[in-house]
């Protein structure tokens, strides 16, 4: 009797050995490459969470000492057993999450960071941040939201708005586009093609052409550039009488001379062909192009736009034109490469700091797919270098000034993308800030640090 019992015991043992090691098999076939890499929490809990590293959506937002971006981020659960929620070993569920990050744009780490929505269905990721309105962000995800930017609460979506005005109800148009952002703060067009604002202090909504235009408080963020040369001008103006800029030392011999007419003989009379190359003849808008800059100074000086023969006894009614003259480079400042005077990207107004008076020039350090980006603060009146940073980015999308911080937004190449890896990432979006008295640089790198675990804990989040 105790040998078939012991017999029964061993086909019991070998029985379940079997099982294991077929579930075993079965898993490393259904998950592949991945089943070697699984953790005791994702045995405990019975499911993998691959998440993928968070997209901003949009463009960035600065207001104060913080930084605000809208990003998209998937996650994919794949059961490793079967429970009352999964039946299916193996079978994904797959999220999409949509984030507001706040960032501190004097260490460029986060300040807060909400998760505002979970999707399940594989609906549009076109969401975006739209704008600020005083204390509230303005986002589209599938509707408008409008969130705190103290914590990134959810203080209005679309319910609240048609409560707080019924002649919404069932005319909004929740796509992009039909819900806005400007001047006058959120707007919608409605299917009847009428257009509302809502006031984000009351949440209500009036017709456009009643609202308050221009209020203060109200901002849009900057649109992601595609290239770094978008936050490159060519020069300021001090007081209309000086000018401050980057020039090649071809483009600074062209400038310094006068217009040579194509075509013209020595000595030959100056006429209405070398008038109008004089009324040219100033910096033109900047491309850069990659060769080295220096700082130039100028004399401008306001003249008569009309012809130089023009009568003296008629009215001049021809206005001024700018003219550039006593071009000198500044002694100590050094060559810059593929250079030019850091902007917002929005106009022509480059970045100006006190204490000293200076500006901010925007270079590369080299040539070729490995050439970053640096940033130098240079003073007057001789080009002193102040300091000059590193901000480890390839490519500047955003650049946001402040009076003692310069906050970046970017990307820079990973070199140690795997392609096939779902999380990994060919470039890394990157928040840099830099402290405008000392050149020192802090970094976040977004699409690293928003891929680990800590940071996609679940729809639930």
């Amino acid at each position: 009797m105790e040998l078939h019992q012991n017999a029964a015991q061993r086909l019991l043992v070998a029985l379940l050995l079997s099982l294991v090691i077929g579930y075993v098999g079965y898993l490393a076939l259904a998950l592949g490459p991945r089943f070697w890499s699984l953790t005791l929490a994702a045995w405990l809990a019975g499911e993998e969470r691959i998440v993928e590293p968070a997209e901003i959506r949009g463009g960035a937002l600065r207001s104060g000492d913080r930084l605000y971006v809208l990003t998209v981020q998937e996650e994919r659960v794949v059961p490793i057993r079967a429970t009352r929620r999964s039946p299916g070993i193996g079978r994904p569920r797959h999220y999409l999450h949509v984030d507001v990050w706040a960032f501190d744009v004097r260490t460029a780490r986060p300040a807060w960071t909400k998760r505002v929505r979970s999707y399940e269905d594989g609906g549009p990721i076109d969401y975006a941040l739209l704008g600020l309105d005083g204390g509230t962000l303005w986002l589209f995800v599938r509707e408008p939201l409008a969130v705190a930017i103290a914590d990134g609460t959810i203080v209005a979506d679309g319910a609240r708005l048609d409560r707080e005005t019924p002649a919404l109800v069932g005319k909004r148009v929740d796509q992009p586009g039909w819900v806005a952002f400007g001047g006058q703060g959120l707007q919608l067009t409605l299917s009847d093609s009428t257009q509302w604002v809502v006031a984000a202090d009351t949440m209500k909504a009036v017709p456009r052409a009643t609202a308050p235009r221009d209020r203060a408080g109200v901002a849009a963020p900057r649109t992601a550039a595609s290239s770094t040369d978008d936050f490159q001008l060519r020069g300021i103006t001090f007081g209309e009488t000086r000018w401050l800029g980057v020039l090649t030392d071809d483009e600074a011999a062209k400038w310094s001379n006068d217009p040579v007419v194509p075509g013209a003989k020595p000595g030959e009379r100056r006429g209405a062909m070398y008038d109008f190359l004089a009324s040219q003849h100033a910096p033109d808008r900047l491309t850069p192009q990659l060769r080295p800059y220096r700082l130039w100074g100028a004399r401008v000086t306001k003249v008569s736009a009309a012809p130089r023969d023009w009568p003296k006894d008629l009215p001049d009614n021809w206005g001024t034109r700018d003219q550039f003259g006593d071009y000198a480079a500044l002694p100590e400042a050094p060559a810059f490469l593929q250079a030019g005077l850091l902007g917002n990207g929005v106009d022509e107004h480059a970045m100006w700091f006190r204490d000293p008076d200076s500006v901010a020039v925007l270079f590369h350090d080299k040539v070729g797919p490995d050439a970053r980006v640096r940033v130098a603060r240079v003073a007057g009146p001789a080009g002193r270098v102040v300091w000059d940073a590193a901000l480890d980015l390839a490519v500047v999308e955003g650049a946001f000034y402040g009076p003692t911080t310069l906050a970046f937004v970017g990307t820079v190449p990973n070199p140690a993308h795997v392609p096939d890896d779902e999380v990994s990432r060919a470039e890394h979006e990157r928040i840099v800030a830099v402290d405008v008295a000392t050149g020192t640089v802090a970094s976040f790198d977004l699409t690293a640090e928003s891929a680990r675990p800590a940071a996609g804990d679940g729809p639930e989040r």
